[in-house]
């Protein structure tokens, strides 16, 4: 008799923990729908400063086929305006990332164009993954002229061409420092070609 008491308490202990788990999981599935839903709106996004991390050991099963993580490209270009602005004598800023670029505009009173130029430009490189390339102009004019360009995608005819022009454009201003003997001052390698673009196209 004494048992079966000690196994009814058991049971309403257990009982009682797994409401509180499937409480806690219900809880935790709202959480992510939500973060889900919210995923444009960093303030109300609470895993926002979330690390993530994975670990693979000798002797795995390798997964085939990994697609490229998703890029917010909206909130990327979001932060390096916010960053670049923090910057000495920066006073206006905009910036359009693509998917394998970012171009930036703003308005600097530092007479050094150059100096300016390569700090704007090595803050967008801290932030971007490696392949990405980085392009400043300070302009007049640009960064409106930017700013006509947020409604494109890849999926816009001629879209390499137009962002190249773009380009080519923004380049008549200084651009900083060249990185290295093999890449230029934007991060293209002598004779690169980009094959990430052609991966990115769509997403």
């Amino acid at each position: 008799m004494k048992k079966l008491g000690m196994l009814l308490c058991l049971a309403i202990v257990l009982s009682g923990c797994g409401g509180d788990d499937q409480k806690k999981m219900g809880q935790e599935y709202k959480f992510s729908r939500t973060n889900v839903k919210d995923e444009n709106r960093i303030g109300n996004n609470k895993n926002y400063g979330d690390f993530g991390y994975m670990r693979h050991m000798s002797g795995d099963k390798v997964k085939t086929g990994n697609a490229v993580p998703y890029l917010n490209r909206q909130k990327l270009a979001d932060m390096i305006s916010d960053m670049v602005l923090q910057l000495p004598d920066i006073k206006d800023v905009g910036t359009l990332v693509t998917d394998e670029e970012v171009l930036i505009g703003y308005k600097t009173t530092n007479k050094d164009r150059n100096a300016a130029a390569d700090q704007v430009k090595m803050t967008a490189f801290s932030v971007v993954p490696r392949y990405y390339h980085v392009y400043v102009t300070d302009e007049k004019g640009m960064i409106n002229k930017i700013e006509q360009y947020q409604a494109l995608n890849n999926d816009t005819e001629d879209i390499e061409g137009i962002i190249d022009r773009l380009i080519q454009e923004m380049k008549k201003a200084p651009q900083g420092k060249k990185w290295n003997y093999g890449e230029n001052e934007n991060g293209e390698m002598n004779g690169e070609t980009n094959p990430m673009r052609g991966e990115m196209e769509g997403k």
